[in-house]
């Protein structure tokens, strides 16, 4: 593939971060952040070939019911069918392209597209046509709705719009050993979260894997119970598909008697690190994941172009905390300030990445995530500029 100059210069930094030390890295270059040409490359290579997180299986607990998605040019129908299976369908009515489901989110046991009247079944099947008698072209059998691949884990909806695609699961054997503890498939969503952040992806994902920002950007919402000194990287996975970090509570936030050391989850088990420390996971290539014991504020960041992205999310939280008015009430109001504050700081960021003057800087060891997350990039959009990276896989 012909790149132009600023695309090849990227991918030839890209590649050089795999064999650089964490603690040695610096930020990606401010055309990373801009760069049509890496922007079409990560589409190609990235986008249509990994497992992206669009919801959680709970939000569609019973047959008929569904939501809509947009991942790049390709419109879906994620639904529980009569069969009690998840499956995720082209948004796409195959007489005249119509989109089948148009609203956001419902419950049905038929969808009817609102063009022509064509009628398709919860699994895709074609149910009826109307006024179709004297078509040649016309075949009932042929017109089911394509699907794509679609995995539950942890109780989170993935899907993949490549085909062949290795399994999801095996990829993340590591993070379930990380996680068995925290049973995050019995939790249930509190509120989502659906927005626009004016930015690029990565800054949005780089910014949900490090507390390091919490001292500045966060200051009044969260430095006091999660302070930016108590941050500490965990060591990196040998699988190299997600990145992880903790920050300790404060003996203030200890203390409260609503506080991250009093979420009491009956049948878990924790360790004295996992009741003293938030977790933060992130799952390449757009996912944050940060939990206590009782509760996990999820995002997702799906690009619609170089410098606008998508941000879903929910907070899902035990369900005896659910149950709790009061608490869901407070823990609403902080998480959607939380994440205005990223939102602000990823518009900001990206107003810059122009500036002659923008230069990449020294990450903090905290942010050793952000490294960890650029080595993935490198692997992943320049692994044929790495020497023996091919040969080794």
């Amino acid at each position: 593939m012909t790149h132009s100059a600023v695309t090849d210069l990227l991918l030839d930094t890209l590649a050089a971060y795999p064999g650089t030390p964490d603690a040695a890295s610096l930020t990606l270059p401010p055309d990373a952040y801009t760069d049509p040409g890496l922007f079409k490359l990560e589409k190609e290579t990235i986008f249509k070939r990994e497992w992206l997180l669009i919801g959680r299986e709970n939000d569609i607990p019973d047959p008929g019911d569904w939501f809509t998605f947009q991942i790049l040019d390709e419109p879906l129908l994620i639904v529980r069918g009569t069969d009690g299976a998840v499956r995720a369908l082209s948004n796409i009515c195959r007489h005249r392209y119509m989109p089948i489901a148009i609203d956001g989110k419902g419950s049905d046991k038929r969808f009817v597209c609102a063009y022509h009247g064509w009628v398709y079944s919860t699994d895709g099947r074609l149910v009826a046509a109307p006024l179709m008698e004297g078509s040649l072209a016309f075949e009932k059998e042929s017109c089911k709705l394509p699907e794509y691949r679609i995995e539950i884990w942890q109780g989170f909806i993935f899907v993949n719009l490549d085909d062949n695609a290795p399994s999801l699961a095996p990829q993340l054997h590591e993070a379930d050993a990380m996680l068995s503890n925290y049973k995050t498939h019995e939790l249930v969503t509190g509120f989502s979260y659906d927005t626009i952040w004016e930015g690029n992806w990565k800054l949005a994902t780089e910014n949900g894997m490090e507390f390091y920002h919490h001292m500045g950007l966060h200051a009044v919402t969260l430095e006091a119970d999660m302070p930016a000194r108590l941050g500490r990287m965990d060591p990196a996975p040998a699988s190299g598909r997600f990145t992880h970090t903790r920050c300790g509570y404060s003996p203030e936030a200890l203390d409260k008697p609503q506080g991250f050391g009093h979420q009491p989850r009956p049948g878990c088990t924790f360790t004295e690190l996992e009741e003293t420390t938030a977790y933060a996971i992130g799952l390449f290539p757009n996912i944050s994941l940060a939990m206590s014991t009782a509760t996990n504020n999820w995002l997702s960041f799906i690009p619609m172009g170089p410098e606008r992205t998508r941000v879903i999310g929910g907070f899902v939280v035990a369900p005896e905390m659910a149950a709790d008015a009061e608490v869901m009430a407070a823990s609403n109001e902080l998480v959607h300030a939380v994440n205005e504050e990223d939102g602000q700081a990823t518009w900001r960021l990206q107003q810059v990445m122009r500036s002659a003057r923008a230069a990449p800087g020294p990450l903090n060891v905290r942010e050793g995530t952000c490294a960890q997350f650029y080595k993935y990039l490198g692997r992943t959009l320049a692994g044929d500029r790495i020497p023996g990276l091919q040969a080794a896989e």
